[in-house]
């Protein structure tokens, strides 16, 4: 039953009180509806009309327009004309639908019942002073534990909180076992039997530290965590319309990004550095090159279509992985948790306004030519070359207020905002300073490779005119083809002359070498001009001979009309170029585009403020990552909101004394990798009984009980086939591997392509990282997944491979007696890392025997089937074809794509 009000000239339906009998509870049923969709403008954050609803009584007291309910008396209640306000824009709360009949009808049986609710309720605390917006401080170690957990900060902390909780701790893995869990988590790749062998034979109490410490100093490591860290930084190769093909997103080339954050994890480089590299190389260190390719991380936002596309996705990304805040809330509005304005938004847009890309060149490679913008319909066509970056290219860019997530709603009359972060966070006080780049920065072709080989291309070019010439001496038309010759070799010597002295020039004008620039330039540009003439006339002679030819063999005049208009024009040419030029011409043709001289030096503000250690978030957020990555689970569950609508911290005293830690070591990663990796509690066994106290207490495992165990992420899946039989390709970096080759190439699964457009189906299988956001990896089971490790084509070639070396060693080895036993063990050893049960070894023996006598049974039809014989095909001789079997049976087996 309903009830109805009258309004201007409308009616509006109002919900009716709930059900007789149907009791409101203010807890449960209202202050979650008025946390949800009223705080965000009538709270701690912000108190439109001077309104808060963060408690009761501050509803009671209301605000400008007087107390928000009356209670006893829902009818007459600000609060619910407003809620139920037929007149949209009127109608609270503002944005989103409006509130349901069920909600309006508990807030109206709440207020009718006098608006009842504890004496004790608490308003929202100041968001200025939510821990993540407090700078970490470290926490003093809980003396207790830290006598029984050997002094390892990361024990102390758990110990503490599992005590409170009475949860005891898992006893220690065993060692086969924290050997593989170790070497996949740090490098990506199970140890090798050898490894194992010798882990397991050393006694030394450091032997585990000892290969913690080799394991950090691996090539393979930066591989490892650098596909992590690309995760979190939305690493993608180029994609949008492959198939024209055509770039619409990021760009060609950026696998140099993905080098470089590899290079940089393996030489140990700071997160901060890291960091300021990634949004500002080009005005931090603009002459080292390779650093240069860090900004990649600017250069994948990058959308083709729409500038404006791309500035948002630098805002949302920027705050996303570096702060862990979701500043693209407030594209459209003030946020509705954190203290951050629509103003502080379009502030921080700022920081980027000035970008454009571009190409760079690099030494031994073909030149990519200028970036070019867009253009409508012009595809942009495949980049073999060069080195994507970017730079500030609009010194004077301005960034204007606009409404409704719409660039073409500028607000009329409001000024441009200046550049700045939130003020919340202390980023209203950076400092911008115009950056002065050196002058091989904003004019490459100054650079020596460059000059070099520009010189080098030309004199070659000179000499195979030379040789050019020889030949054209004994040529059956000497006359002809050695006029020609002649031609192209003056205009070879003369093109070798004009760059000399246009580098000549260069170094004078810009890079003060001795010299008068005038009298250089000068020089520069009359050697080109000569050279412009030579290459005319090399044009003439052609068109000279080709009439000459036709003439002598009798061409019509139709024939011959075009060829004397191409000769005409030719020569009207010529006569151009031999016109006299100005003798103090000082203009000629630079080796590379000239950039701007000057960089805003804005974003070099903002990545020093997000890589300070007064920021509150940085540390806070790449540790939790790091968490993660090791545990399974990280410290606080929204990795990439630590406002105040993402999840508060499981254990929020490790979590700073980790971001202390960190900052303390230089913002160093190996340290924090290796005090987390020699903790008891990443050392503890994987096993639980589900019906134990501790996972009654815990199911969860948040207190960190017991290792929890994971699946293989799908690069360790793919990695760990090629590995365990000696097949991984461990060649390191290079341009982006076709997909399609998936199956068949040996390389690491890091590089291959890896874009929004399409993903290589065996690791899309396993959950391979969304390239537009994967800032927390999912995880799935689903069928495909074992059915790809039976049958797929990358499976069973592995197998089949390593069975064979198994074998071939086992007969090598003359002293061994019981082969089948030692051939089990050893596949054992190399496929899950540890050593087969004394029940596995006999299941294993009956396991062969019935495959061999059953491959006997059928050895005809094998034969049949496999001919012709296929290369990495299975064998047909029964005995091989069990073992081969038997690999693949290991490979399906849970303990190999599980990290225990």
């Amino acid at each position: 039953m309903r009830t109805f009000l009258l309004i201007g000239v409308g009616l509006i339906a109002l919900p009716a009180r709930l059900p007789a009998g149907e009791s409101v509870d203010y807890l449960r049923d209202v202050k979650p509806v008025l946390r949800e969709r009223c705080f965000a403008c009538h709270g701690s954050l912000k108190q439109q009309a001077k309104l808060r609803l963060d408690t009761a009584a501050l509803i009671r007291r209301g605000g400008r327009h007087g107390p928000a309910i009356q209670a006893g008396d829902a009818e007459v209640s600000l609060l619910i004309r407003r809620i139920t306000e037929e007149h949209e824009p009127a109608r609270m709360p503002p944005q989103g639908k409006p509130l349901s009949d069920k909600q309006i009808a508990s807030l109206k049986t709440w207020i009718d019942a006098g608006a009842p609710a504890p004496s004790d309720e608490i308003a929202e605390e100041d968001p200025r002073l939510y821990w993540a917006f407090q700078k970490p401080v470290r926490p003093p170690l809980p003396s207790a534990q830290a006598q029984t957990c050997r002094c390892n900060p990361v024990d102390t902390f758990l110990a503490a909180e599992r005590a409170r909780r009475g949860v005891q701790a898992s006893p220690p893995a065993e060692r086969a076992t924290l050997l593989r869990r170790v070497y996949l988590d740090l490098i990506g790749l199970p140890p090798t039997r050898e490894q194992l062998q010798a882990f397991l034979a050393d006694a030394a109490p450091d032997a585990y530290e000892k290969v913690v410490d080799l394991l950090l100093s691996s090539p393979q490591y930066g591989e490892r965590w650098g596909r992590h860290w690309m995760d979190v930084w939305r690493y993608s190769d180029w994609y949008g319309r492959r198939s024209v093909p055509d770039v619409m997103n990021s760009y060609p080339q950026i696998w140099r990004w993905r080098d470089w954050i590899v290079r940089s994890l393996n030489e140990n480089k700071g997160y901060d550095g890291m960091i300021v590299a990634m949004l500002a190389a080009d005005e931090v260190s603009p002459d080292d090159e390779e650093s240069l390719a860090a900004t990649g991380f600017l250069v994948r936002n990058w959308f083709k279509w729409n500038y404006n596309q791309w500035m948002r996705d630098n805002v949302e990304h920027t705050g996303k992985a570096f702060l862990g805040l979701t500043l693209n809330c407030c594209h459209c509005h003030d946020h509705k948790y954190d203290p951050i304005t629509q103003q502080e938004y379009f502030r921080f847009r700022a920081f980027f306004e000035p970008l454009e890309l571009r190409h760079d060149r690099v030494a031994g490679e073909p030149d990519p030519g200028p970036f070019k913008k867009y253009v409508y319909g012009v595809a942009y066509g495949p980049i073999a070359s060069g080195r994507i970056r970017v730079f500030d290219e609009k010194l004077d860019a301005e960034t204007f207020f606009y409404t409704g997530g719409d660039e073409r709603n500028r607000v009329g009359g409001k000024p441009a905002v200046s550049p700045g972060a939130p003020a919340a966070l202390g980023g209203d006080q950076l400092r911008i300073e115009p950056v002065q780049l050196p002058p091989q920065a904003w004019y490459p072709g100054l650079k020596p490779f460059v000059q070099r080989e520009e010189t080098e291309r030309r004199q070659t070019a000179v000499a195979a005119a030379e040789t050019a010439l020889e030949k054209a001496r004994t040529a059956k038309d000497a006359q002809k083809s050695e006029q020609l010759a002649e031609a192209r070799l003056a205009a070879a010597r003369s093109d070798l002359a004009s760059i000399r002295a246009r580098i000549a020039a260069d170094k004078v004008i810009y890079l003060g070498a001795k010299g008068d620039a005038k009298v250089m330039a000068r020089a520069a540009s009359r050697a080109e001009q000569q050279f412009k003439l030579d290459a005319i006339h090399v044009s003439e002679v052609q068109a000279e001979n080709a009439l000459e030819s036709a003439r002598q063999q009798k061409a019509t005049p139709a024939q011959l009309l075009p060829l004397e208009k191409q000769l005409t024009d030719v020569r009207a040419q010529v006569a151009r170029c031999r016109a006299p030029v100005a003798e103090d011409s000082t203009t000629y043709t630079p080796l590379s585009r000239i950039y701007p001289r000057t960089s805003t030096g804005r974003r070099t503000a903002l990545a020093r403020w997000i890589a300070s250690k007064e920021n509150p978030l940085t540390a806070r957020v790449a540790v939790n990552h790091i968490w993660n990555w090791h545990f399974g689970q990280p410290l606080v569950e929204s990795t990439y909101n630590f406002g105040r609508s993402g999840a508060r911290p499981s254990h929020p005293k490790l979590l700073d004394w980790l971001a202390v830690e960190l900052m303390a070591n230089d913002w160093h990663m190996k340290p924090l990798h290796r005090l987390i990796v020699t903790s008891e509690a990443y050392r503890q066994s994987s096993q639980f009984d589900r019906q134990s106290q501790n996972h009654k207490i815990d199911p969860e495992d948040r207190l960190l009980w017991h290792f929890p165990p994971r699946r293989m992420e799908a690069e360790e899946v793919r990695d760990g086939l090629l590995f365990v039989s000696g097949e991984l390709d461990l060649t390191m970096g290079g341009p982006e591997i076709p997909q399609e080759q998936g199956l068949t190439s040996r390389r690491r699964s890091l590089y291959f392509a890896h874009h929004g457009e399409a993903k290589m189906e065996f690791l899309e299988l396993f959950d391979a990282a969304n390239a537009c956001e994967a800032y927390r990896r999912s995880t799935s089971v689903l069928p495909q997944q074992a059915l790809a490790l039976s049958n797929s084509e990358l499976a069973l070639r592995q197998g089949r491979v390593l069975a064979r070396k198994v074998w071939r060693a086992i007969e090598a080895d003359t002293t061994l007696v019981k082969r089948e036993e030692a051939f089990v063990q050893k596949v054992f050893e190399q496929v899950l890392g540890r050593v087969p049960s004394t029940a596995e070894c006999n299941a294993s023996a009956v396991f062969l025997n019935r495959q061999e006598e059953l491959f006997r049974q059928q050895k005809a039809e094998i034969d049949a089937a496999n001919k012709p014989a296929v290369a990495g095909g299975p064998s047909t001789d029964p005995a091989v074809r069990a073992r081969e079997n038997f690999v693949q049976a290991l490979l399906n087996h849970n303990d190999f794509v599980t990290v225990r």
